[in-house]
């Protein structure tokens, strides 16, 4: 019997298109967690189920002859390493092509801070009200014809478009909204640990209000300096939040503990 050797994607940086499509497929289908890891483990791996015999499994895989067996324990083992599909989104690549349309820059490293905030606060309405037409809004900020630069006049004139695309699409974008979320967080923690805290003061049933947040943000990067305000909002969107941490972090160093 030949050596068999199970190989599947272990992050979302290491799927390809076609993977994250069937993960979200199955998202949407409201399928259990659990069963959404085993459906990927099979997928992935591209082995076949026989059968089940107490507490051992027999699976079938193409070139390799005859069957073989995991134990329920290594079973269950293979598929809790996909749990990452549901539970974390940090690496997720965006969808390469959207009719002519292709995304920004995958972590938002290359983009003005005016296009990050105005991503954001789709974002934001989108996941508070539910309304796609906010998803759309969203979709149309991150994605651009080949060659062109950011000009928010375009959104609201292309959000009929990203209407029409399917639901993995839409899904796909979100998840990709929320990885990228999470890495700004862990880089930019003491900003991200200061918006957190004033929604947190905010009725947990309403949005937060992003035009406050904003303008503090623009505040805090111009020094109440309006002239500046088109310079800050076509600054590079990392360098942005950067400064904006570095405030924040200074004004916490320079404030006495109580």
């Amino acid at each position: 019997m030949g050596e068999l050797k199970l190989t599947a994607p272990r992050n979302w940086g290491e799927m390809t298109e076609k993977q994250m499509r069937f993960v979200a497929k199955l998202q949407i289908a409201e399928m259990q967690e659990d069963k959404i890891w085993t459906r990927c483990f099979v997928k992935f791996t591209g082995i076949k189920p026989i059968v089940c015999k107490g507490h051992t499994c027999y699976f079938a895989k193409k070139g390799f002859k005859g069957f073989f067996s995991l134990d329920l324990f290594e079973a269950t083992d293979f598929r809790d390493q996909f749990k990452f599909t549901t539970q974390k989104y940090i690496g997720i690549k965006p969808i390469a092509k959207m009719g002519k349309y292709i995304p920004c820059d995958p972590m938002f490293q290359d983009i003005s801070f005016l296009q990050y905030l105005e991503a954001e606060n789709h974002y934001q309405a989108y996941i508070f009200t539910k309304k796609e037409s906010h998803l759309h809004l969203m979709m149309a900020t991150l994605y651009k014809r080949k060659g062109e630069k950011y000009d928010n006049r375009y959104p609201e004139d292309r959000a009929h478009y990203f209407a029409s695309r399917s639901k993995e699409e839409k899904l796909l974008t979100v998840m990709w909204m929320l990885g990228v979320k999470a890495t700004l967080t862990k880089k930019f923690k003491y900003l991200f640990a200061s918006e957190e805290q004033e929604e947190d003061t905010e009725n947990e049933n309403e949005a937060p209000d992003m035009y406050a947040i904003i303008q503090n943000q623009m505040r805090a990067l111009t020094d109440g300096d309006i002239t500046k305000r088109e310079m800050v909002l076509q600054a590079n969107a990392w360098d942005a939040l950067d400064e904006l941490n570095e405030k924040i972090r200074e004004t916490r160093a320079q404030t006495p503990s109580t």
